[in-house]
């Protein structure tokens, strides 16, 4: 993630005239490609150094790929503390952060090395099953262990299995979740979309 201006975006959805262009950027590196058709969701991973010290990275190419066990899977460049210490440890969380600390995630990667959680502002969180803590301003986290993982060039895809999940107690009584949640999801250099309320298909029953 770039450390550039950050601007919002508000939602348009103009009619298609049904005409195909060749995407600008393609074929090429998928992060210069414009738009992206596929977003990724921005998140804070939290892994431990070999000293024992902690270590945070802003990520967001990453999702569920597996419901039953569930299991989600992100990619990263080999050469980062983070896929290394999760190659060693095989361990890691992944802490979704709301809209309101966009600013403060951009500024991570900016960041130097060794890289702690309170470094960057937030409060470390034990977690339930794993030694890398949650990160307590962030509105979910996932820990997982290692199951896999396959290199793409200079980079790495990491699949992991989830093996505890929490979230605020506000979230997990909210009528609409997502409204307090307020995910982001990165789009280009310093812009982003924010996931801000849901939205519900109204099926009428037959009589």
């Amino acid at each position: 993630m770039n450390q550039d201006r950050i601007t919002t975006k508000a939602p348009a959805c103009p009619a298609t005239s049904g005409k195909k262009v060749k995407l600008p950027g393609f074929p090429g590196a998928a992060t210069g490609w414009h738009p992206p058709p596929l977003v990724g969701q921005v998140i804070l991973v939290t892994t431990r150094n070999r000293d024992g010290t902690t270590n945070l990275a802003p990520k967001c190419w990453a999702s569920m790929v597996a419901s039953d066990p569930p299991h989600l899977a992100f990619n990263c460049n080999r050469e980062h503390w983070t896929a290394r210490n999760i190659l060693r440890s095989r361990e890691f969380v992944v802490n979704i952060p709301g809209a309101e600390l966009a600013r403060k995630v951009w500024r991570v990667s900016g960041l130097p090395h060794p890289r702690p959680v309170e470094a960057a502002g937030f409060t470390a969180l034990p977690s339930k099953r794993v030694k890398p803590p949650r990160i307590a301003e962030c509105r979910a986290h996932l820990e997982c262990v290692l199951v896999d993982h396959k290199k793409f060039g200079n980079e790495v895809w990491l699949l992991g299995r989830v093996v505890s999940a929490s979230v605020d107690r506000e979230v997990g009584i909210a009528s609409d979740p997502f409204r307090v949640m307020r995910s982001f999801v990165y789009l280009e250099p310093g812009t982003f979309g924010i996931i801000g309320r849901e939205n519900r298909f109204h099926s009428r029953r037959s009589s």
